[in-house]
Order: structure tokens, then sequence, then C-alpha cells
């Protein structure tokens, strides 16, 4: 509460009197200030109560309005005049009076027997008292959040908490940015008590006391393998996206979670109304948004109320090392080469994932991995240790956990040192990866049936090397192998390979007709029908086109050897950078 005009003119000792502006008493007053200069207005911030003897003040109307005007446009609450038997003025002139009154300004005076610095440190003290009782008030209102916090009920009654002390609505989000507990905004202020006016939305959990959605759960499956990629898990923009009641994400804070997720731990957003702050110790675990306009007394309070929700989701996460566990041993289960089919229906149902085809994703270390790697079949289990936010750096253990969280199912283990899971097709694997293990060489295996998950693995895990060098993760079947490998070889050996077969198409057509179509031709499987349509050709002019281009380098279509070496030098070209008109 700040304090006003009017609790200072009710302090009989500081002989304020109201001249003019009665009405305006409510005006605060945040400083007091002594000023003789007829223009006091650029040393002034706002909210003073300006204290004058009038010493070299012009008593004229129109002295007094310029300096009335100039001392309201500053946004001074009132101006007060010395009066004494020894000063310029024993009691307010007319025309300053009637200048006030014309600008909505109070004016008071003082009287003769009280110095300015008394009043001085009225207001001081006064605003020392204020402070003090904010602090006071902030203390208790932490004690009761800590209380809160420490009930072993979960996030709800922090959030609870919180919201009867500020009125400000929170939610707090997992690493995705899928709504896990939001606390509704009511009218109490900083220890008071909003009543019916504050609600908690809580999702479905596991033993949390609350009924809130773990953190380190799964996402949920819907039946292709999408869920926690989709609907209720990553969006387009890669933020979980909720629907239904209060739950949802507020408008305009998706690209504030966003940033905060790409940022990690030690990033934070704002916008007017909106504010996004990270939770965990070391590494990215929720995030806070926060609703609403966030008072100085509040803000005093965020610092704490991150630490306890923080320390909280540490406690699931190291809490769900038991399920994350249990699930590393379906996951080994699943990828036995003996598994039957009807089997491996079962372990995906345990798992509560629900997918015809699956395909297995292989993640290795980076080269700035600190600490010995987890060796054996071990659970997607956290470090202890604090690590960067950065998928790149992040402990096997730490990434594991994480892809955990994200995929449906949390099929992920550590073995040897590389993470290996096992998704739905549909899942956007590719978004996952970018979101959790950025930096990181991954494989990508083939969609398979969920009983030969292990032939997918195998692809997965030969390809991480290949991601490695590439630079990004490789998917089994996108020809990333053959790019690699004619990488390895000197530029001007590969042009002029390219040129040894190449050249007599080119010469013939500078265009690059026949190269575009020979190119095509063989993408596409060496079907004519799929290479028209992709040239937008009719079938005979492709078919004309490769007969030259055969009359030309001496080569047979039907002969393999012959495929492989105009497939070759295509390849060559192309990763050699020597540009072919059209596809190449």
């Amino acid at each position: 509460m700040s304090v006003l005009l009017s609790d200072l003119v009710a302090r009989p000792e500081l002989q304020l009197t109201v001249v003019t502006g009665q009405e305006r008493l409510d005006r605060p007053v945040h400083a007091a200030h002594v000023s003789e200069l007829v223009r006091p207005g650029p040393w002034l911030h706002g909210g003073e109560l300006l204290m004058t003897i009038g010493l070299v003040l012009p008593m004229t109307e129109r002295a007094c309005r310029e300096y009335v005007a100039d001392v309201a446009a500053a946004g001074t609450s009132a101006l007060a005049l010395g009066l004494g038997a020894e000063l310029p003025y024993q009691a307010a002139p007319a025309p300053l009076r009637r200048a006030t009154a014309e600008a909505g300004l109070p004016l008071l005076t003082v009287g003769g027997q009280v110095p300015f610095l008394a009043v001085t440190k009225a207001v001081f003290a006064a605003r020392a008292a204020e402070q003090r009782a904010a602090v006071e008030g902030a203390f208790e209102t932490h004690r009761r959040l800590t209380a809160a916090a420490a009930s072993g009920r979960g996030l709800a009654p922090t959030l609870h908490a919180w919201a009867r002390a500020t009125g400000v609505r929170t939610l707090v989000t997992d690493p995705l940015g899928r709504v896990l507990t939001a606390g509704g905004g009511g009218a109490g202020g900083p220890g008071g008590d909003s009543g019916d006016g504050v609600g908690v939305v809580d999702g479905e959990g596991e033993g949390d006391g609350d009924g809130v959605v773990a953190v380190d759960a799964p996402a949920r499956d819907d039946g292709d393998g999408r869920n926690g990629v989709g609907r209720d898990g990553v969006g387009r923009d890669g933020v979980g996206r909720n629907h239904g009641g209060a739950g949802e994400l507020p408008p305009g804070s998706v690209e504030l979670v966003e940033r905060v997720v790409a940022g990690g731990i030690r990033a934070s957003a704002r916008a007017p109304g909106l504010e996004v702050r990270p939770l965990g110790a070391g590494r990215l675990r929720g995030l806070l948004v926060l609703v609403g306009e966030v008072g100085a007394e509040a803000r005093m309070l965020v610092s704490g109320l991150v630490s306890l929700l923080s320390l909280e989701l540490e406690r699931r996460h190291l809490a769900g090392e038991p399920e994350r566990r249990h699930r590393a041993a379906l996951l080994g289960r699943l990828l036995s080469p003996e598994v039957t089919a009807a089997r491996a229906r079962d372990v995906l149902a345990a798992a509560g994932l629900s997918a015809s085809a699956v395909r297995a994703v292989a993640v290795g270390a980076a080269t700035s991995d600190e600490g010995p790697a987890t060796s054996g079949e071990g659970p997607a289990m956290s470090g202890t240790g604090p690590a960067a936010s950065g998928g790149e750096t992040a402990p096997p253990g730490e990434l594991a956990a994480a892809l955990a969280l994200a995929v449906p199912g949390g099929l992920v283990r550590v073995r040897d040192g590389q993470v290996e899971a096992v998704v739905g097709e549909g899942l956007d694997i590719h978004r996952v990866l970018t979101r959790f293990a950025p930096g990181r060489p991954a494989g990508i295996g083939s969609p398979v049936p969920p009983h030969a998950a292990h032939t997918s693995l195998r692809e997965a895990s030969g390809l991480v090397e290949v991601s490695r060098g590439l630079g990004r993760p490789v998917e089994a079947g996108g020809g990333d192998s053959a790019r690699l490998l004619l990488s390895l070889g000197e530029r001007p050996a590969l042009a002029g390979y390219a040129d040894a077969l190449l050249a007599p198409l080119e010469t013939a057509a500078p265009s690059g007709d026949l190269v575009e179509t020979l190119a095509t031709w063989l993408d596409a499987g060496c079907s004519w029908d799929e290479t028209s349509r992709r040239l937008g050709l009719h079938r005979h002019t492709v078919r004309n086109r490769l007969d030259k281009a055969m009359r030309l380098t001496g080569r047979r279509l039907d002969n393999a050897d012959d495929r492989f070496d105009l497939w070759l030098a295509v390849r060559a070209r192309r990763a050699a950078g020597d540009h072919t008109p059209g596809r190449g």
C-alpha cells in the first residue's frame, strides 16, 4: 500500500493544511523534495511532494500558472508552501491558490514550526515501513508456498498458494510444452484469499497425489504411434498444444515457450501479460508460464516459486527412474531376435504403444560428452551431476530420459554409450531429434513389423557414423550412405569419372535434357511410367531420350553393371558439386 497524501495530512505533528485539491488526497507520494527553482520540472521524476517557500517565485497570475503547469507536467503529487513569520509568506497567496485549483494540483501549507526536513523524514520513514511490510509479506507468502511444496501432493498445492497470494494465473508444462498443471488467478492480493476464484486444472497422472501428469511419463499414443508429436505432443513449431479447458497454453505464449525451450535452462521470455521461466536444476525439466501482469510484490516471489517448482520436477524425474528402467527392459524384449509377432504386440501394449509398424532410432555419443559412457543394457536413467542444457553435450542417460518423455511408449535405453529407441512409424522423429539431440549423430531405421524391430535397429546403428560425417540425422533408404562414400573421394577424380560417362550426353544436349532424363529414370527405379510422371513427358519421349543416351555412351539399360556405372556417374557428379542442369 503506497503512502498517500491523506496519510501525511492526518499526522498532526507535520502541520499540513489542505488549501486546494481536497478531493485529490488519494494520490501516492513516492518522495519529498525541496526546490526554489522557478522551473523545477526537469529535476523531478513524478510522485513527489514538492516543497518551497516561494523565495524567487513572482506571485503574479501568469507566473504562478506557468510554475504550476511545469510542476504538474512533471507528475508531482502535490505542492507544499512553507509559512512562517520570517519567511516570504504567512498564508498561501491568491494567485497560487487559483493556479493550483485550475490545474487540479493539491496545494498544502506547512506550519511555521515544522521544518521541511521533518516532512521529508516522515515521507521516507513511511516509505521504508511500506517496503518493510512488503518484504515481510513476501516472506510470509514464501513460507506458505514452501509449506504447500512440502505437502508431498505435487505441483497443484504450490500453484494454488501462489494464485491465492497474487491472483496471477500460472501453468506448468513439460519440456515439450504440454500443460501439466494450471492454477487459475483469483482476485486476492498478496496474503489474501481469492476463495473460489482460484482453480487448479490437472491431468491424469501416476500417483503424485494431485492428479498431475508425471513429467517423466511418456507421451500418450492414440493408435498410430503419433501422439506426443501431434495433437498432444510436439506441434509443427515443436511446442506441445493442448486442447480443452484451462489446460491450454494461452494465446501468444507458444512462441515464448519455443524460445525458452530452444534457449535451455538459462533462458526466459516475456511479453505484455505473459512470462515464461525455465524449471529445473541444471537441465530443463519443465516451464512456468505466468499469465497476467506480475506486480512488484509478486515479482519478489517469482524466483522462489521457480525454485520450489524446480525441486518438485527434479523429484519426479528421480522418482521416474524405476519406470524408465522397466521400459528399457521392455525394449530389450522387443529387440530380441527370437521375439514372436504375438509377443511383440504384447510388449507394445504393455508400453501403451499401438502401431502396426515401428522403426528404431540410434543416437551416438557426441565428441564433447564428458564422463564415462553407460555400458550394458542400462535403462534410460538420469545422471546426477550438473549438465548443460543442450542435447549436444547431454550425457547418454540424460538424453535417453528426455527421449523417453518425448516418444509414445517411452521405449528407450542406453547400450554401450548409444541411446536406442523404438517408435511408431507415424512419429515425426526428426522433430524429436532436433529438439532433444541437436548436433548428435543419429540413425533412423526402416519401418518394420514390431517383431522385426531388431533389424531396424541394426540399420539405425549402422547409420550413426554416416550421420556423424554428414552432420545431420540419416534415415535408412535416403541415399545418404552413397553420398557420404562419394564425398570421401577427391573432387577432380569424381568429376573425371562423371565426365567419362556423361560428357557425350552433355555435348549432344547442352540443355541437360539427356542427363536429367537418365538421372530421373535411375532415381525412379528404372520405371518408365514414374519417370514420365516426374518429368511431365510422354512415355515415348522418355524412351527416345534414353535410347539416344545409350547410343552415345555405348551402354545398355538392361545390363546391371552398365546401370550401376551410370548411376555412380550421376551421383559422383552431384557429390563433386558440378551442377547438372535439371534434377541433377
